[in-house]
């Protein structure tokens, strides 16, 4: 599925930068969960630099991390129409605290 997260109507940018080069595909729950973040469409793109580098890059950085992960809980929920424990039962946990 497309991203929930980013508009078709215009080229893709950084999710968090808004850089147009060097985007690449982030899933915003990994690892168990990447299928699932593909099947809901719960990705952004984000630039090398904000994707996988030290010290903000969101694979480096737990509150870059944290808050995508709200970002998405929230978007995911307006979407599907789904409650908290809906989220919950789908993702294992709720980020929105």
């Amino acid at each position: 599925m497309k991203s929930i997260l980013e508009s078709d109507s215009e080229p893709p940018r950084c999710f968090l930068c808004g850089a147009v080069q060097h985007l690449e595909k982030h899933h915003i729950f990994g690892g168990a969960l990447r299928k699932k973040s593909e099947q809901f469409g719960l990705t952004v793109h984000l630039c090398h630099v904000c994707h996988n580098e030290p010290p903000y890059g969101v694979h480096h950085n737990r509150d870059t991390s944290d808050g995508l992960k709200r970002t998405a809980q929230t978007a995911a929920m307006a979407r599907f129409g789904w409650s908290t424990d809906d989220f919950i039962r789908k993702f294992g946990k709720n980020y929105l605290f």
